[in-house]
């Protein structure tokens, strides 16, 4: 028989909704993602592997696509009550191995961009001490396996493929099952809304703010090798899954376009910082989403740049972005 893949969506305690936990039931038991370390996200997974006639003790695999809360959180738990094998992509591996220090890190990087794109102490304070508060979601936990991009891993009876897609995440990975060309991708592509562009900490390079990644001209380029894999289906993080992969990812390009051409327009009457810019983008953008806000802006200010039409000025501990 088939190896049969279900979705259990598991409740989270984030605007984004419950996650989609993917469970595949091939020789190896598969989780495909674990949801938040919360108890009313361990109740409602459990309930729901009981339901499918499993519980903890059955599973052997737990894939993770990348490094969030409600990705990831549970996985420690899991392992100790399964002794299932924690698989994930090599980038992954130092991030879930540091817990706390790990968020710290972020918290501080995140802090710094903040801090020289315009946004008051006040406000910089409030994300953070809310931050803080959100790192009880997560764990520490170590990696099994690490994969490298490209890899496969046997489940008995199905082969998935580790596709390395940085963007959203540094450590986003996709799952491709190459025979039926169906890929389950995390918050990679979302059908209803936009994955955000979110500037965490490089892997590989020193956490400069004045460097910063350039996670949306990352995140296009790989949607686009997503699109060129040709998948007939992906069963994403959040929401329904997705039929036409190559059409969302063209969606998406132009939704992008769009957005950088009215930020440019935007800064139409003289220098502004990032902050000031997210502040006519969106004029009710709740406090505690500040920081994805800056994100997405810096992130087509990245492909303005790359066009030539604009420039970064810094003065005062302050960058201020122009039109050229």
């Amino acid at each position: 028989m088939a190896p049969r893949i279900t979705c259990i969506a598991v409740p989270t305690p984030f605007r984004i909704g419950p996650v989609n936990c993917w469970l595949i039931e091939a020789e190896a038991l598969t989780l495909i993602d674990v949801g938040p370390n919360d108890p009313p996200s361990l109740a409602a997974l459990e309930a729901s592997l009981g339901e499918l006639g499993f519980g903890f003790a059955d599973l052997d695999l737990l894939l993770l696509t990348h490094q969030h809360y409600d990705h990831t959180g549970l996985a420690a738990t899991l392992r100790e009550r399964s002794g299932a094998r924690v698989v994930a992509h090599e980038d992954l591996v130092p991030f879930l191995a540091g817990g706390d220090a790990s968020n710290a890190a972020e918290d501080e990087f995140a802090e710094q961009i903040m801090r020289i794109h315009g946004v008051d102490e006040p406000a910089i304070r409030h994300l953070r001490e809310g931050a803080r508060k959100r790192w009880r979601f997560g764990c520490s936990c170590p990696v099994d396996t690490a994969l490298r991009d490209g890899e496969t891993i046997d489940l008995g009876g199905l082969s998935l493929r580790a596709h390395h897609r940085p963007g959203h995440s540094p450590t986003d990975t996709i799952y491709v099952d190459e025979e039926l060309r169906t890929g389950i991708v995390g918050d990679h592509l979302l059908g209803r809304i936009s994955s955000n562009p979110i500037l965490h900490r490089p892997v590989h390079e020193p956490a400069d703010p004045a460097r910063r990644p350039r996670t949306l001209v990352r995140y296009l380029d790989s949607m686009q090798r997503t699109a060129a894999l040709g998948l007939t289906q992906a069963l994403t993080g959040h929401g329904k899954p997705v039929d036409n992969v190559g059409r969302l990812v063209e969606a998406r390009r132009l939704e992008h376009d769009k957005r950088k051409e009215r930020i440019h327009e935007i800064m139409a009457p003289g220098p502004l910082t990032a902050f000031e810019i997210a502040g006519v983008l969106w004029p009710r953008l709740p406090a505690d989403q500040v920081y994805l806000g800056i994100c997405e802006v810096l992130g087509h200010i990245d492909l303005l740049a790359d066009e030539g039409r604009i420039a970064e000025v810094e003065a005062d501990g302050l960058v201020r972005l122009a039109r050229v």
